[in-house]
């Protein structure tokens, strides 16, 4: 991956959504009256909130978007009626219609009931959704150009503060053909008792099942105010998005936000660079459909030369800003503008802001094509997305109260916690801390001491009989015996039962943090966060890495042993080598050891990512070119030891010099028409016989395998073997920058050491009994020795530069 795409709300911010202000036109704008009743009607009645079961005091459910609007208003609203009071002045309404948030549009509307505080009763369509779609909604006409320019300026202060805003519109509907169509005798009024207005509005929304929300929404609608909603940054979000930098991965931020606030969010993540005006591009579509740039606040056309302007200052560390709409025009239109921006400007986006689920996937197919794509959501907006990256990862809901503030970086509180818990010494959890346990009287140490002393005096002893028992209880501890070992053993038991209780109150509470709802976007992802931040995003990555990695290191290994074991078939044991009956084990047994303390080793991510991490081919060059050179260097030692045992063999013959496996013919030419079954007979009867004679009569047996006789050909190749075997693992392990390194394991760094030692051991005959053991003959002299290991030496520095300069 070298590419990773972050959703904004709910992923780079907390899941949770505080409105912090109504920011209205100045009263020379406005058209409407009672702005903040209608601001409250519109926030309360455009959602659709459910409630989890039928009592009055269940919790409500839903986008929490609205239920920050609904607990703004302060109204409370029931589900079960679909309808919302204000608790004050008898304000009420009735949602007729509701339609929920579309994704697509970017809106969410409904068509709902007022009574105001002296018993009117109003219809009236409310919409509420993203101020860029909503615009054309608002301004129909040109008549209301100063309310348009300042509805403009507006959304991009907010946005450059950091808020999501939220556009909020109305229509007094009670004299249109809506109201009509729903209330044929007419609006209610203050005289309409409650049984008849209850049967009045459920035919009106009855009545309403006739409507479309394109009907509701096309409407032209007067400009309520902005909804300013704040969601805190993650706190580990700058620091992930800080070591993907690092790491050379490119950050990206995909989100249906107004692409103001997303710019804001994105530096303050540390995805955007924080720049004056001049040194951001916004990419955008007209009303027209034609693109447009948006640079230091003046629009300009959409030419080669504008964007051969633009992609130089954005090299230069300038940042680019597209908006969704403006994707899809892009990839779709096929101009030499448009061709060189995608090939040459595009793929420098730090931020695709007000983005539909089309555009996002739009954008992450396009993306897919350049590089590889890591899709980080947590909506139903972001599934399409998720499916076409290349890995996606889903963020999960329902964490309590780590969901609810972004001020912590929990996993690394959950670290340090970790870390108090660890006894550094034995490595392993202590359940409960040594301050509890003194603080129980538990121990020799003067804490302990003084806290017996205080129980005592509690439980109403004297403080000089607390004190000699105390002085007492030290005496027979010093004196050893029956009475210190009851006393020890009291203590250890009540230790025990305490760090019991502690790991049982720990495991308890990681069982309630993992109490979490799973979303939409989770059916769709590759993987999926368990914890409210984005650190897991950090860990898949190092953990993919180290795998491509372990998969690399492990063909090379594979094919090392191919190369040597095709050689060993082809010339040694062609030619009679033979194994003693343990060397075979010996050998096996340190190839499993070391394979399987390199595979935990590389299968082991680092802790931080590093810069370059990632490796550049399955096979490159560089590899090929060491595994070969390594081949030539193990063939070249091995070859040279079997010479060198060779002439040692003949040098100093033994009194049976048996070479290996040795096939003796015993038949003559007449008996070539022995049947299959004498021949199959002299296999399976005759292989036990240690001799025969010339004069014996055998005319069924094929060969013979003589017993193995310790020889220096198979000691040569039996010592060079086990010396090879753990320099392949050790050359070869992959390590830094994509894995734990060699040093830092130690179960690798100790069974290539002990496999090394065996090999030094053996040919120094220090130990004499492991030698008889797996039969290996005595060597003559000290210089065939020093002959074998130098060799030996050679074979391991060898391998080790030429995979350094291969690979460097």
């Amino acid at each position: 991956t070298n590419a990773v795409v972050f959703d904004k709300t709910g992923t780079l911010t907390a899941d949770t959504q505080s409105l912090t202000s109504i920011v209205y036109q100045p009263s020379g704008l406005r058209t409407l009256k009672n702005m903040k009743f209608l601001s409250n009607a519109v926030l309360a009645g455009a959602h659709t909130l459910m409630q989890q079961s039928d009592s009055e005091n269940a919790n409500l459910v839903g986008d929490p978007v609205d239920l920050a609007s609904l607990q703004w208003t302060q109204w409370k609203y029931n589900a079960k009626d679909k309808s919302a009071t204000s608790g004050r002045r008898g304000e009420k309404l009735w949602q007729i219609r509701s339609f929920p948030f579309d994704s697509n549009k970017k809106t969410s509307s409904a068509i709902v009931l007022t009574k105001d505080g002296n018993g009117n009763f109003r219809l009236w369509i409310l919409v509420k959704g993203s101020p860029n779609t909503m615009k054309n909604q608002l301004f129909k006409d040109e008549e209301r150009s100063d309310l348009a320019s300042w509805y403009d300026d507006s959304v991009k202060r907010l946005g450059s503060l950091g808020y999501r805003s939220i556009c909020l519109g109305a229509l007094d509907a009670s004299n249109t053909d809506v109201a009509k169509t729903l209330f044929p005798s007419g609006l209610p009024n203050a005289n309409t008792k409650s049984p008849n207005l209850e049967s009045v509005i459920h035919d009106a929304r009855i009545n309403a099942r006739a409507f479309h929300r394109n009907d509701i929404e096309q409407q032209h609608l007067d400009f309520v105010g902005f909804a300013c909603f704040n969601a805190p940054m993650r706190e580990s979000t700058p620091r992930i998005v800080q070591e993907l930098k690092i790491a050379n991965i490119d950050v990206i931020m995909l989100t249906g936000d107004e692409p103001y606030a997303s710019l804001a969010c994105a530096i303050k993540a540390g995805i955007a660079n924080n720049h004056t005006p001049s040194k951001t591009h916004f990419l955008k579509r007209t009303s027209s459909g034609s693109l447009a740039w948006d640079s230091n606040e003046q629009v300009n056309s959409f030419s080669l030369k504008v964007a051969k302007l633009v992609e130089q200052d954005i090299c230069d560390g300038g940042t680019l800003i597209v908006s969704g709409d403006a994707v899809s025009t892009l990839l779709e239109s096929g101009g030499e503008a448009s061709r060189y921006v995608e090939d040459h400007v595009l793929p420098h986006v730090s931020v695709v802001a007000s983005a539909s689920p089309k555009d996002k996937y739009t954008f992450v197919n396009w993306l897919k094509q350049k590089k590889h794509v890591l899709m980080c959501g947590d909506g139903v907006n972001d599934i399409a997305a998720m499916t076409k990256a290349d890995t996606s990862a889903a963020m999960l809901s329902g964490f309590g109260s780590n969901s609810e503030s972004g001020s912590k970086d929990f996993e690394d509180a959950r670290r340090k916690e970790r870390l108090k818990k660890r006894r550094i010494g034995s490595n392993r959890l202590k359940g409960a801390g040594t301050s509890e346990i003194e603080a129980a009287g538990i121990g020799n140490s003067s804490a302990a001491a003084q806290a017996r002393i205080q129980r005592k005096i509690l439980e109403g002893v004297p403080v000089i009989d607390a004190i000699q028992e105390e002085l007492n209880r030290r005496k027979e501890i010093r004196k050893g015996g029956s009475t210190a070992a009851r006393i020890m053993e009291k203590e250890a038991r009540l230790s025990k039962s305490m760090e019991e209780k502690a790991l049982s109150a720990q495991s308890k509470n990681e069982e309630e943090d993992s109490c979490i709802q799973t979303g939409e976007a989770c059916l769709a992802s590759s993987f999926t966060l368990l914890r409210p931040c984005v650190s897991g995003i950090d860990s898949i990555l190092r953990a993919g890495i180290a795998a491509a990695s372990s998969g690399i290191s492990t063909y090379r290994k594979v094919a090392l042993s191919c190369i040597l074991s095709s050689y060993n078939l082809a010339t040694l044991y062609r030619n009679g080598l033979r194994y003693g009956k343990w060397m075979w084990q010996a050998e096996l047994f340190g190839i499993i050891y070391t394979d399987r303390a390199a595979f935990m080793a590389s299968s082991t991510p680092r802790p931080r990512l590093t810069a370059n991490v990632r490796p550049s081919e399955t096979f490159n060059a560089g590899e090929v070119l060491s595994t070969l050179g390594q081949a030539i260097v193990h063939i070249a030692t091995l070859t040279l030891a079997v010479n060198s045992a060779k002439q040692l063999q003949e040098h100093y013959p033994s009194d049976e010099r048996h070479k290996g496996f040795g096939i003796k013919w015993s038949s003559t030419a007449s008996d070539n028409t022995a049947s299959v079954g004498a021949v199959l007979a002299s296999l399976t009867g005759s292989l036990t016989s240690t001799s025969l004679s010339s004069d014996e009569k055998q005319p069924r047996s094929f060969f013979r395998r003589t017993p193995f006789q310790p020889n220096f050909v198979s000691n040569a190749v039996f010592i060079v073997s086990m010396f090879q075997n753990a320099v392949i693992t050790m050359v070869n392990h992959g390590g830094r920058p994509f894995s734990v390194s060699f040093l830092e394991s130690r179960p690798l760094c100790l069974s290539v050491g002990l496999s090394f030692l065996l090999a030094i051991a053996c040919l120094a005959e220090t130990l004499s009994m492991v030698n008889n053991f797996i039969q290996l003959a005595p060597f003559p002299t000290k210089s065939s020795k020093v002959a074998l290991l130098r060799l030996l030496v050679i074979n391991l520095s060898s391998c080790y530069y030429i995979e350094y300069f291969s690979t460097f």
